[in-house]
């Protein structure tokens, strides 16, 4: 669940006049686990509402220093080097309760890391523009200071169209961007991996984790089951795309497993796909994987099954999906 100094940075810098509703009131009111998220995301909703353009995710971004944040950044700024600090986040951030999910793989001496969307199949343009501002400004200023202050990605992909503000991108992300994209998606060297962080503290670091887990352990038991389960499906992904592995995790039976996604209109198999649906643009477009190797990765039995289930969510054939990837590139 997102915690309290989150929504009150969001107070701060909502310019006023800019929308009706009464920030501050809103987050004392509700300042506490999934009411926050919830008051959290109004805040967001109204301040797309009155201006759609709005640049609210870099301006926040320019405040997401991790050494200034919540404990969970205290635990990755005191982690022995940047590696260890983002198996961390794909081990735990799910339990912030974000809409989106970090996804990290290295190629040769690149390292990329996305945010997947599996819990919306159509979520709003303004709340991934948002999403991606505000995830990868943190990244970016973490990486800063903690261990290089030149920072600089090599490539940066924005899934919507340029904002009217993108000259503002570039202080932040440096000039290779790309918008239009089918992923949001950023690439450093992996030489930056490696080096211990500046706040590097094995004492401090067991204590913030302590904490933090005892946070996760309290606030796991209020999230909706769904989105646990479809956190549990990527986090250990491709074993977990059948329901008696996902079930195991979970620590309920299949039919347990089936019950309790019903009560909220789904099942395995539905919860499955959507996780694929993004799973494919992370083996394809990120780390640029074959048909085969998505498909087995996938839990497809076949490249016929795997075709039809692609065709049936991009309404594209791979061939197509990923000629309109290079084009997009080319034309930026």
């Amino acid at each position: 669940m997102l915690e309290d100094i989150y929504p009150r940075l969001m107070c701060e810098i909502i310019p006023r006049g800019l929308t009706d509703i009464d920030a501050q009131r809103v987050i004392d009111t509700h300042n506490e686990g999934r009411e926050a998220n919830a008051a959290y995301g109004k805040l967001l909703k109204s301040v797309y509402k009155a201006n759609p353009g709005a640049d609210i995710g870099l301006k926040l971004g320019q405040f997401l220093l991790p050494s200034k944040l919540c404990d969970f950044s205290r635990v990755l700024m005191t982690s022995e080097n940047l590696q260890t600090a983002l198996s961390l986040v794909e081990r735990l951030y799910y339990v912030q309760g974000a809409c989106y999910h970090p996804f990290t793989s290295r190629k040769g001496s690149k390292v990329y890391i996305s945010l997947l969307f599996p819990c919306k199949t159509q979520l709003p343009e303004v709340q991934r523009r948002f999403c991606a501002e505000t995830a990868f400004s943190y990244l970016v200023n973490g990486i800063r200071e903690s261990v290089a202050t030149d920072f600089r990605p090599t490539k940066v992909l924005f899934d919507f169209p340029a904002p009217a503000y993108q000259n503002e991108y570039t202080p932040l992300f440096g000039d290779s961007l790309s918008f239009n994209q089918n992923l949001n998606m950023i690439e450093f060297e992996d030489h930056y991996m490696s080096g211990k962080l500046s706040a590097y503290n094995t004492t401090l670091h067991q204590m913030y984790l302590k904490r933090y887990l005892d946070f996760a352990r309290h606030h796991e038991r209020n999230s909706s089951f769904e989105y646990k389960a479809i956190s549990y499906l990527l986090l250990h992904h491709p074993e977990t795309m059948s329901s008696e592995n996902l079930a195991a995790r979970l620590n309920i039976s299949v039919r347990g497993l089936q019950k309790r996604l019903s009560k909220s209109g789904q099942s395995f198999s539905g919860i499955a796909n959507l996780c694929r649906r993004e799973l494919t643009k992370v083996y394809l477009i990120q780390q640029q994987q074959n048909l085969d190797y998505t498909a087995e990765r996938l839990g497809f039995q076949s490249n016929s099954g795997f075709r039809r289930f692609f065709k049936a969510e991009f309404n594209a054939t791979p061939a197509e999906y990923l000629e309109h990837c290079q084009n997009a590139l080319a034309t930026e």
